[in-house]
């Protein structure tokens, strides 16, 4: 053994390539859980409770959440009106070291494109997300249209005044005659989620068929 150093170097950096695994292992799986810290964080934010219970169980979240939340607030380019989408750019930077350190604990480095395609679908995911938010908000208001008579309380006044000038602009586009708001709500909520999973899947296949071309080339 002491005549194949090439053995011993090979030992030497096998074992610095797990233990670097290991540590990357360790770090995804601390980042995953944290990850999942601040979802529910996020998701909390949305509820208004005066239940002590759940004050208590927010208020412990966001003493783990906070030390790290607080770098991405006050960024006055991802604030649209009062809505502050700071908190989801926490999320991707998060869950893009969490992509990065999965990778590497595998003993994969990604590249380049990989990444970009990342981001392309991370960014792609939430848009589909408030896209099924909206849809859903649109199918809930037209349910109350027909479910609820008379007086309107003071909250659906607010989503009216949210959701009309974006359905008049849809329509605006198709149309100039007068659309019925309910028959509007219910073209304008179809069309969304179509789009939400065509364009989903159209994406998924256009990435797919820009991978496969590119590993190509990288063999070569």
């Amino acid at each position: 053994m002491t005549n194949l150093p090439w053995l011993r170097r090979g030992r030497s950096n096998f074992l610095k390539m797990d233990f670097f695994r290991l540590t990357m292992r360790i770090i995804s799986g601390f980042l995953m859980v944290y990850y999942f810290v601040i979802i529910t964080s996020f998701i909390l934010s949305w509820i208004r409770t005066s239940t002590p219970g759940i004050l208590k169980f927010k208020g412990f979240i966001n003493t783990l959440t906070e030390p790290y939340m607080k770098h991405f607030r006050g960024i006055s380019w991802l604030r649209f009106g009062m809505v502050d989408f700071s908190s989801i750019l926490g999320i991707v930077v998060l869950s893009f070291l969490l992509f990065l350190t999965q990778n590497l604990a595998a003993g994969v480095f990604p590249t380049w494109y990989s990444l970009v395609f990342w981001l392309i679908l991370r960014i792609w995911g939430f848009v589909a997300f408030f896209i099924m938010i909206l849809a859903v908000v649109m199918l809930f208001r037209l349910i109350t249209l027909y479910a609820m008579k008379g007086s309107k309380p003071n909250w659906i006044d607010s989503i009216d005044r949210f959701l009309f000038p974006l359905v008049s602009r849809f329509l605006g586009i198709f149309t100039n005659k007068t659309v019925a708001y309910p028959l509007a709500l219910g073209i304008f909520a179809a069309v969304l989620i179509a789009f939400r999973y065509l364009a989903g899947w159209g994406l998924i296949e256009l990435l797919n068929y820009l991978n496969t071309k590119l590993n190509a080339l990288r063999v070569y």
